[in-house]
């Protein structure tokens, strides 16, 4: 008689969710990657410009350049604080699959535990059932001499 899980069927359920919600954390965290990484260009970008700006003063520069300089960089800290948000709610939303994955994985854990419990007491009646068969092969042989 081989040993069968009653709760087999749920166990490779939950394994299943644990797998997708593996892969949508894998997914949100690259996401977030690549939004934080935009943002990090937006910023250092800011930076270039403000840079460019304050050499072209020292330098002295028309009103209309540093009028054009102006707008360039108010939009591109429009940019950066769209950017911020999606960055945003692009973490909050791995954070959020983090902890899905978390649930999941402690869940199926609890299967995997249960099934290890009770594989262990199928070994162990199987020990016993294997000592009384000798048991009584004992008693058997005893009572034949």
């Amino acid at each position: 008689m081989s040993f069968d899980f009653t709760l087999q069927k749920v166990m490779n359920l939950k394994e299943q969710e644990r797998q997708t919600s593996q892969n949508q954390y894998t997914e949100a965290m690259d996401q977030f990657e690549r939004v934080a990484t935009e943002l990090y260009d937006l910023l250092k970008k800011k930076e270039n410009l403000e840079e460019a700006g304050r050499q072209k003063v020292a330098k002295g520069i028309s009103i209309y350049e540093l009028q054009s300089s102006q707008s360039q960089l108010l939009r591109m800290q429009q940019a950066i604080h769209e950017q911020q948000r999606t960055t945003q709610r692009a973490r909050e939303r791995m954070t959020i699959k983090q902890q899905d994955m978390v649930k999941h994985s402690i869940e199926f854990k609890k299967y995997e535990k249960l099934k290890q419990v009770k594989f262990e007491q199928y070994k162990q009646e199987q020990t016993r059932l294997e000592n009384e068969q000798m048991d009584d092969i004992a008693i058997q042989l005893f009572q034949k001499r």
